[in-house]
């Protein structure tokens, strides 16, 4: 059981009562949208020409693959035909599951053997800081640039850009279940194809988003209106990718940047995840339990001869993109509310689950469904899911906004699928001048436990002097304008005892004696 995020088991009864309550939101919610009085044929067309748009081509794969030739080779460059053997590298992520677009970057698992121990984690930065000092010798001669080693993540990595490919990537060391994680949802994507447009038009954009963000600078984007967005073409070797990836980034995970664990919200294999599950509590389902699936072990070719049974069944569901996509938003937006009375997505099951977790205050369940102990949104917070459904709940009425025909389809793209200016909150007011008088440093006499008086000061009269009164009777008038310095001359102090010297500490505070 992990310490970060170990959970009781399963609360059979619980899980039982959570599904009631789910019913009854996802029923109540759906009754209120009205969902099936709308024609959604509109809908679709807008989700299709965004999928197609952000899909890559042949180039796209085969500079990928030169990037992983290139590391192979550094690899070769770094432990030769060593004793220990060289590492084996694998692509995990977005381009192993093929759900990747032309900006998004490159994961990739340095891995040595092929045994289930992990290595410890000084043996895995050890290995990247050798990739590291490697990389940054090669950026001198053109191969590579923006090398940046982030060690202190609770996953390492080294990041660098591949210029002969223009592919950003990232290396990590014995990542072995992130590769066999990666390879099972590209087999279970093949069993429908809806799995992978819903999870391009909920995933694929932040890599894109964050590449020209980092290239560019965030302003090139903050001026730009929807018809220049569109068209907008930086150069001819970033044309291409550009302009289709913009095209599908996500209004409420991407330009609200909710999509992000370093910001404590949903990370890419969540929201996959999220879909899957979607799709697996559809009436009929469209995806089965993933147990269902495991059967023979977790083995891909194992998992794979499972899913050919599934490949071959006819289509009993024949939901639409656009519906699957609107009633993914108005189910999250439904069960809000018990996230915190345990409600937690089971992909081994295929339903909602009853899961208690260790930690306190988590936002988002989302069980892995390799190892069960782990939530894979655990950097979910309270606030971060806080910003995630306020970005949900703006979907959603986006989406209505358009199926009653307030806007039309452009309009809803730009909502949905164009970064939003970020607007910077105004500076604070100037904070006033104020001039702060300060007492002179006295000598500690026995006249301290007169402290309580010493801000006492003599009283002005008309603003342009003041007036002293003395022990044996009468009055002085001392003019302030008489001193450019505005200083105040006071009689002198008596001898630092006795009674005399009592009162003048009263009427004037303690006094500095020469």
């Amino acid at each position: 059981m992990d310490s970060r995020s170990g959970v009781a088991e399963e609360n059979t009864v619980s899980s039982k009562g959570i599904r009631k309550k789910v019913k009854n939101s996802e029923s109540v919610a759906l009754q209120r949208y009205k969902i099936d009085t709308y024609n959604l044929v509109d809908l679709d067309k807008v989700l299709n020409d965004v999928y197609c748009s952000c899909r890559p081509v042949s180039a796209d794969y085969e500079a990928r693959k030169d990037t992983l030739k290139h590391i192979n080779a550094l690899a070769f460059d770094i432990y030769g035909d060593s004793k220990g053997g060289r590492p084996v590298l694998k692509a995990y992520g977005s381009f192993a599951m093929d759900m990747f677009f032309a900006r998004s970057d490159l994961d990739v698992s340095i891995n040595f053997g092929d045994g289930v121990s992990e290595l410890p984690r000084d043996s895995k930065l050890q290995i990247l800081e050798r990739f590291g000092e490697k990389l940054r010798s090669l950026q001198g001669e053109g191969h590579v640039r923006n090398v940046v080693s982030i060690l202190s993540a609770r996953v390492p990595i080294v990041r660098f850009l591949d210029q002969r490919t223009s592919v950003e990537c990232d290396l990590a060391v014995d990542s072995k279940e992130s590769v066999l994680n990666s390879r099972i949802i590209q087999i279970i994507s093949q069993i429908d194809d809806r799995f992978q447009k819903l999870c391009l038009l909920k995933i694929i954009s932040f890599s894109l988003y964050y590449a020209i963000k980092v290239e560019y600078g965030i302003d090139i984007i903050e001026h730009l209106s929807a018809k220049d967005f569109y068209g907008y073409q930086i150069c001819s070797r970033y044309q291409s990718g550009i302009r289709k990836a913009y095209h599908i980034i996500k209004h409420w995970a991407k330009a609200h940047d909710v999509n992000s664990a370093l910001r404590n919200t949903l990370n890419s294999i969540s929201i996959t995840l999220l879909v899957a599950h979607h799709l697996q509590t559809q009436d009929p389902p469209i995806l089965p339990p993933f147990s269902l699936l495991f059967k023979d072990g977790v083995d891909p070719p194992n998992v794979e001869k499972r899913t050919q049974e599934f490949l071959n069944r006819e289509k009993r569901n024949k939901e639409s993109l656009g519906r699957l996509f609107v009633t993914f938003f108005v189910k999250l937006q439904s069960v809000e509310f018990l996230w915190r009375q345990g409600l937690c997505v089971s992909l081994r099951s295929g339903l909602w689950i009853s899961k208690r977790w260790r930690r306190a205050g988590v936002g988002i369940n989302v069980e892995d469904f390799l190892d069960v102990s782990q939530n894979v949104a655990r950097v979910v917070n309270d606030r971060g899911a806080k910003k995630i459904y306020s970005s949900i709940n703006q979907t959603v009425e986006e989406l209505f906004e358009f199926l009653n025909g307030k806007i039309d389809g452009a309009h809803l793209k730009d909502k949905l699928f164009v970064p939003q200016p970020l607007v910077e909150p105004p500076p604070p007011p100037p904070v006033p001048q104020v001039e702060v008088y300060h007492q002179p440093p006295h000598h500690n006499y026995r006249c301290d436990e007169f402290k309580g008086h010493h801000n006492k000061r003599p009283r002005f009269g008309n603003g342009d002097h003041i007036t002293v009164r003395h022990r044996h009777g009468g009055e002085e008038p001392i003019h302030a304008a008489d001193d450019d310095s505005h200083a105040i001359d006071l009689p002198p102090p008596p001898p630092p005892f006795g009674r005399v010297y009592r009162i003048y500490c009263d009427k004037f505070g303690p006094q500095n004696l020469p």
